[in-house]
């Protein structure tokens, strides 16, 4: 099971600074596949998340229908792809309007609470996406590859 976190593309002035991170997760055991849907996975990686923000003392993330259009399509190109990538978080800010964003992506975990508990809290760059305060809009972008792997993205914004 592995993530990458793209830490945050952030607007200010018309200059847009990108700064990237890349952690694997390794050696973590899951119980065998269980039946789920994508949006039941997505569901599960909204939830954890606000759960995770909660515990952190942060304010619960909103569901924003662009910034979810995002992590839906980079799930689905990811798992058509069969393989692990960012998007460019650019046109995120630009066709949602954003002034901040910031893109987490994983494989391999069979559940949407344990790609949030098990494999983006344990990583630095992703757990600084999830409990940033600055982060207020949330997407979660869940696929099945014809591998049969899952594939998960959680896009970030700020307005």
């Amino acid at each position: 099971m592995f993530s990458e976190g793209k830490m945050t593309t952030t607007r200010r002035s018309g200059v847009v600074a990108l700064l990237a991170g890349i952690t694997v997760a390794a050696g973590l055991c899951l119980a065998p596949a269980q039946a789920t849907t994508s949006g039941q996975y997505q569901r599960g990686i909204f939830s954890a998340t606000n759960h995770q923000r909660a515990v952190h003392d942060r304010s619960a993330f909103r569901h924003q229908a662009c910034v979810q259009r995002f992590a839906e399509r980079q799930a689905r190109r990811m798992a058509d792809q069969e393989r692990m990538f960012h998007q460019d978080l650019g046109r995120v800010l630009s066709r949602c309007h954003l002034h901040k964003a910031g893109e987490n992506v994983a494989y391999g975990f069979d559940l949407g609470v344990a790609v949030v508990n098990l494999g983006w809290m344990h990583s630095p760059d992703h757990r600084a996406n999830i409990l940033d305060p600055d982060f207020r809009l949330l997407g979660a972008g869940a696929r099945r590859g014809d591998n049969g792997v899952w594939y998960a993205a959680q896009v970030f914004g700020r307005r």
